[in-house]
């Protein structure tokens, strides 16, 4: 079907900014919409991704006009017809109601394209299949979208799977951290992402948990600190992050990632979580890397998180953060090898 619609012209007006000028490029495509005498499914997809776009920045009376436009149209998208029913109680009454029946329609359409999965992930009802169908397609909008979601509960395994991911990307932990109903173990997973405040905040709630502050920090004697002192002189991160996963009984899989922009702060919680002396794990921060050392309030930082942290709560960070369980301090040594020895 030919379309009198021109999709071009849209993203010529896409520019325009600001409440007032948003509300003009709503009413002037809406107009085009519903005055073209036919529209393909190029013309309907190209209007619904700029309706969704826009329509969350628009007043009420704007929302109002524009389902005065677009209420008699047949091809206007259910899922622009839904936001305004949702956000314009007006609307309900404009809209005739054989429109409102033909808006509830399969997911399936709205996953197909990216407005329409901007538009479900931001429903105040969300069906946990359509979740899972979302987060398979690893999609950043999407993903930050049901994080900020309330009707993703905390405790379903796809918000889990959200705070996994979260661990890798710094931008979605810090909207998941302004969530009020993370459970402790959730925010310490994030830990890393949160500012100097939050930190605190965190630590003081692991510190209340009292099954968590029980863990044992673990004790390394002065060979297996030297250890990873001589890794760090070498400049050899492969062999220290070795070294480290021994020191805590985790399998060869865990991924430390400790130079990675972001997780420099688990350098410090790993020493202080195995009790490495202050001064040779200073010397450890200085060598190891220059990026952890310079510029100088680097390295402050770092010996900061080591003097606020206990070594138990330090512990259970460093779990939290790379989804695995400590075997325990006990009868385990390092070799610059990165051998395990019994003592």
């Amino acid at each position: 079907m030919a379309s009198s619609a021109n999709p071009g012209l849209w993203s010529d007006l896409s520019d325009l900014s600001g409440t007032d000028a948003c509300a003009a490029l709503l009413k002037v495509n809406a107009e085009m919409f519903a005055a073209a005498p036919a529209r393909d499914r190029e013309t309907i997809g190209t209007f619904e991704a700029l309706a969704l776009g826009f329509l969350p920045k628009a007043d009420r009376a704007t929302l109002n006009d524009i389902a005065q436009l677009l209420a008699q149209c047949r091809d206007t998208p259910p899922s622009v017809l839904e936001y305004l029913q949702r956000h314009a109680p007006e609307a309900c009454g404009i809209i005739p109601a054989h429109r409102t029946r033909s808006a509830s329609v399969p997911d399936a359409r709205y996953l197909a394209t990216p407005a329409g999965r901007v538009h479900l992930a931001s429903r105040p009802q969300l069906a946990p299949a359509t979740v899972e169908r979302i987060l398979a397609l690893r999609e950043e909008v999407s993903e930050d979208l049901l994080a900020a979601n309330p009707a993703l509960r905390a405790s379903t395994p796809a918000f889990h799977q959200l705070v996994r991911r979260a661990v890798e990307r710094p931008a979605l932990a810090r909207i998941l951290l302004q969530r009020a109903d993370l459970s402790i173990m959730h925010a310490t997973s994030l830990y890393l992402a949160a500012d100097r405040e939050r930190r605190s905040l965190i630590r003081k709630r692991v510190a209340d948990e009292s099954a968590l502050a029980a863990a044992s920090p673990f004790g390394l004697s002065g060979h297996d600190a030297a250890a990873l002192v001589e890794a760090a002189g070498d400049g050899d991160i492969v062999r220290f992050e070795r070294l480290l996963t021994v020191a805590f009984g985790f399998p060869g899989s865990a991924e430390w990632r400790i130079l990675q922009i972001g997780r420099h702060l688990l350098v410090a919680l790993a020493l202080k979580a195995l009790g490495v002396p202050e001064r040779q794990a200073i010397r450890i921060l200085l060598t190891l890397h220059p990026a952890l050392s310079y510029p100088l309030s680097a390295i402050r930082e770092l010996v900061r998180e080591m003097r606020d942290v206990p070594g138990p709560i330090a512990l259970n960070i460093v779990e939290a953060i790379l989804g695995l369980k400590a075997l325990g301090g006990d009868g385990r040594a390092l070799h610059v090898s990165g051998a395990r020895s019994r003592k």
